[in-house]
């Protein structure tokens, strides 16, 4: 999946998507911004996407192998999700919302 085919996904759900901010090439400022990525190196980009006030920040990895070692690192945070090379990290709501999301994906 592709940043744009997030949108369009999100958009045909009905979800009616915000994009905030995207970034590629992003491994490099996660490494430095976040601390359990300090010493792991992820090709990745980002991005935060708002869908009828609900916010959704999404990494976007080359393959599910990255998404899936991604995963492994941010422990056992609850609203974290993923779909193939997507990784979604929601903040609190309703389970049903969330669900939405992750079948339009």
């Amino acid at each position: 999946m592709t940043w744009d085919d997030i949108l369009e996904r999100l958009e045909s759900a009905g979800l009616h998507p915000i994009e905030d901010t995207f970034m590629e090439n992003y491994g490099k400022v996660l490494s430095a911004q976040r601390p359990e990525f300090r010493d792991r190196n992820f090709r990745c980009t980002h991005g935060v996407v708002h869908c009828d006030g609900l916010r959704i920040e999404v990494f976007l990895f080359p393959d599910s192998a990255q998404s899936t070692e991604f995963l492994d690192i941010t422990g056992s945070d609850p609203w974290w999700f993923s779909n193939a090379n997507a990784v979604l990290h929601f903040s609190e709501c309703d389970p049903d919302v969330i669900q939405k999301v992750m079948t339009a994906l």
